[in-house]
């Protein structure tokens, strides 16, 4: 198998995007990369993550950068789980990544690491290692007005991210908080 065919098997998970590292678990060389970077078959989205330039757009683009740019173990967290699902207006200005390791590179402006255990149950929506739904609602206490926490409750029973039990529970959580 030719080594680009081996990278279209690689993005395919992660919408078109891979890291430089995954590349070389596979064995393609970081010359290869940057001639196809240069032939324009793929465009640098970051420190270490391209994009095939032949992968149509799905508009969770930014949340896949992030997440790789992050690196091993990463997953969207909190309120930027609730953006890339569209459950509720948020900050558009920086995405939350979770980490249980230690993340010592720049990422920019643009991407906040919140350090977690380990222990911590990921999920995948739209391809995306992401906190859990519930979770991610819990984790926007203080940060996420109470009226949009609800909307984004309701708008993830909806959808099918949330049992109805799960769905009063949350709710009842969010009220308790109002009086506590």
């Amino acid at each position: 198998m030719k080594h680009f065919e081996q990278l279209e098997l690689l993005t395919s998970d992660w919408h078109g995007h891979f890291t430089a590292g995954a590349a070389k678990e596979v064995g393609i060389a970081s010359y290869e990369i940057a001639r196809w970077v240069k032939s324009g078959r793929l465009e640098s989205e970051g420190h270490g993550v391209y994009r095939l330039t032949t992968y149509p757009p799905s508009g969770v683009e930014p949340y896949v950068v992030a997440v790789l740019s992050v690196g091993k173990d990463a997953y969207l967290y909190g309120e930027s789980v609730l953006a890339m699902l569209k459950l509720a207006p948020t900050n558009p200005s920086c995405i939350y990544v979770a980490s249980p390791r230690r993340v010592r590179r720049n990422l920019g402006d643009g991407i906040k690491v919140v350090k977690v255990p380990e222990t911590m149950v990921v999920a995948h929506y739209e391809g995306v290692p992401s906190q859990e739904v519930a979770s991610a609602i819990r984790s926007t206490r203080g940060l996420v007005r109470k009226d949009r926490r609800i909307g984004a409750i309701e708008e993830a029973m909806r959808l099918g991210y949330l049992t109805p039990a799960m769905r009063d529970k949350l709710i009842k959580e969010v009220h308790d908080e109002a009086s506590a």
